[in-house]
């Protein structure tokens, strides 16, 4: 007998979009201060060298902290799943960025909580006994204690026997 698909989801692509493009944006105009600042500072020299650093080290250090301000902001806001299928005693968990997809028996879950994470938002955070944990993205508290609710509930049934 097959059952109806719960679904929910944490945070909303539009929102993720803007919020990646944001970020992008950010970071660009952080690293290419930081470039501008350095290859400012390395092509001054001084007055007993004559030699001047190249262009090459201010783009590399520009580079680096674009991508260290990027990343910091991503795992702080934009990691996680953004969508949770239950369908046939199977979840299926699914990424925005990196797009990708991760289907796992809901037999596996061995626990199933909500933790709190940045300004007010949570993250639905389960740990399953052969593929570690997986944690959702940021979303109002009110989502992600019905989503972990209602998983601790089919946990807590005892199992049938399509399960």
């Amino acid at each position: 007998m097959e059952q109806a698909t719960q679904t929910w989801s944490f945070g909303d692509p539009t929102g993720w979009t803007v919020a990646c493009v944001l970020f992008s944006l950010w970071s660009g105009v952080v690293g290419l201060g930081v470039y501008g600042i350095s290859y400012r500072l390395l092509t001054m020299g001084s007055l007993d060298q004559e030699q001047r650093a190249g262009r090459q080290t201010s783009v590399v250090l520009g580079t680096l902290v674009a991508l260290a301000v990027f990343f910091a902001l991503y795992f702080t806001s934009l990691s996680g799943f953004s969508q949770l299928d239950l369908r046939d005693d199977q979840l299926t968990v699914r990424y925005i960025l990196p797009e990708r997809t991760t289907i796992l028996p809901l037999s596996e879950v061995i626990n199933v909580q909500e933790e709190p994470a940045y300004k007010g938002r949570w993250r639905l955070v389960f740990t399953t006994e052969s593929s570690g944990t997986f944690e959702s993205a940021l979303a109002s508290r009110v989502d992600v204690r019905k989503a972990g609710d209602f998983l601790r509930q089919q946990l807590a049934q005892p199992y049938t026997l399509h399960r």
